[in-house]
């Protein structure tokens, strides 16, 4: 009984210290076409911002995600699918369970104008899959590397570098 009590103490002490947490690390590079995969299954999500931010080496769009109602979500995104494309030179991320969005295409435009690797922007919601699919049209041949970041205060992300 008394061993049983000990292992009991133990496991509820250690569950109180906190995981260590490392940065997010980017997946391996596209280059011409691939796909990478991230993200978790959940309730349901929504996209809530995008933006750019640009260095001479690279541009990195910056996708928030919150949940369904827009509120920052604790955690990975959810589950995503991101390919770069050949022909026509684009790159795809299709978000599931992602049935709402907080920006317009045209805000989306706005927001990527100005980009010296992405041509156009759009995405396409497809209400019966909760899945939405955000399209960057490429100026040209760019490389990609895209990784998540987990939301702890603020939103979830998925981080797409152009390079």
């Amino acid at each position: 009984m008394n061993t049983f009590l000990v292992a009991l103490w133990m496991s509820l002490a250690s569950a109180a210290i906190p995981t260590k947490t490392t940065a997010p690390k980017p997946q391996k590079l596209l280059a011409g076409q691939g796909a990478v995969t991230g993200g978790l299954a959940g309730a349901g999500f929504s996209l809530v911002n995008v933006t750019l931010a640009k260095t001479q080496k690279k541009e990195r769009v910056v996708i928030d995600l919150g949940d369904i109602k827009g509120a920052p979500v604790r955690g990975y995104p959810t589950y995503y699918h991101a390919e770069l494309q050949n022909s026509p030179r684009r790159l795809v991320i299709d978000f599931s369970q992602t049935a709402t969005v907080f920006i317009d295409e045209k805000e989306l435009r706005q927001r990527l104008k100005g980009s010296t690797a992405i041509a156009g922007s759009s995405f396409v919601l497809d209400p019966t899959d909760q899945t939405l699919s955000l399209i960057l049209d490429l100026k040209k041949n760019v490389k990609a590397q895209i990784f998540q970041v987990p939301g702890q205060k603020g939103t979830s992300r998925v981080v797409v570098d152009l390079l």
